[in-house]
């Protein structure tokens, strides 16, 4: 009895420190309207950047000490899921999800890349 208690206390305790028991998976139409034309800041494996999603798919990213680039960008409403196209990895699926402190995340390979959004583009290139 205590093995089984003490496994399934582990279980949720890893849950909810890795976030994955609170994520809320955002729809096609509030991933349209929360990036189009708007500006996020964030870090991806440890390396912060800045991107903007502007109007027609275009997207830039700019890494911190990195070189922008120049990418595409859509929502798959079948899937609700964001696509991203980089000439290096072709068209890319990611879900964004709300986190439980009130921002958001990409969700890839079952790791959470968080992100805040700025308003309008603020990003040079």
């Amino acid at each position: 009895m205590f093995r089984r208690t003490f496994i399934a206390g582990v279980a949720l305790a890893t849950l909810t420190a890795t976030g994955a028991a609170s994520e809320e998976k955002m729809t096609a139409a509030e991933i349209l309207a929360l990036l189009n034309g708007n500006t996020i800041i964030g870090s991806w494996s440890g390396t912060a950047y800045r991107s903007y999603y502007g109007d027609g798919g275009l997207t830039i990213y700019a890494p911190e000490g990195g070189q922008p680039e120049r990418g595409r960008w859509r929502v798959n409403e079948e899937t609700d899921q964001y696509e991203s196209w980089w000439e290096h990895s072709g068209w890319t699926p990611y879900s964004v999800v709300r986190t439980d402190d009130g921002g958001y995340a990409w969700l890839h390979s079952g790791e959470l890349q968080p992100f805040s959004v700025l308003e309008g583009r603020q990003i040079s290139f």
